[in-house]
């Protein structure tokens, strides 16, 4: 049997807001636990099998791991976990970070796009550059760039109005 590879001790710090009863709360630690582990190589899968269970009972001996064994709970650093000498260095990948939006958010950023780019005259030079970098992403945006983007479709939409 392979030893499994130590979970981040970050893991260990966000689980208890999973607790919480705010469900944006909740979902915010999911998620950022999901990004701890995926940067560590790591999935929910390989934290369900380092939970330890009430296999003691029936004979099994349980040892943690070696660099889960010396780290106190109150002893928390906020810096990422050093990567081992051995491990691989991840490739370096534009697209691998996570969505902030759902597939339906990042449809209407999209729609926004089209609409913000199907009038340009009345686009700031700024705003055309943005618009084209934007919509190179296909709705995948940063939240400020959907912040800009929706400050932006919301003006072009008031000056529609106000010309009918």
């Amino acid at each position: 049997m392979t030893q499994a590879r130590p979970i981040p001790s970050m893991v260990r710090r966000i689980v208890p807001t999973l607790g919480s009863s705010v469900d944006g709360e909740a979902l915010a630690a999911a998620r950022a636990i999901g990004r701890v582990l995926d940067r560590a190589g790591l999935g929910f899968t390989d934290l369900a099998a380092a939970i330890q269970t009430a296999d003691f009972l029936a004979g099994e001996k349980i040892v943690p791991a070696p660099e889960q064994a010396d780290v106190r709970p109150d002893e928390f650093s906020r810096r990422r976990e050093k990567r081992c000498a051995g491990a691989p260095i991840p490739p370096f990948n534009v697209y691998a970070f996570r969505r902030a939006y759902t597939p339906r958010q990042e449809a209407e950023h999209r729609a926004r796009v089209a609409f913000c780019r199907s009038r340009p005259w009345d686009l700031t030079e700024w705003e055309r550059g943005f618009l084209n970098n934007v919509a190179r992403l296909h709705g995948n945006l940063s939240i400020r760039q959907a912040d800009k983007l929706a400050v932006m479709t919301d003006r072009l939409d008031m000056e529609v109005r106000r010309a009918c």
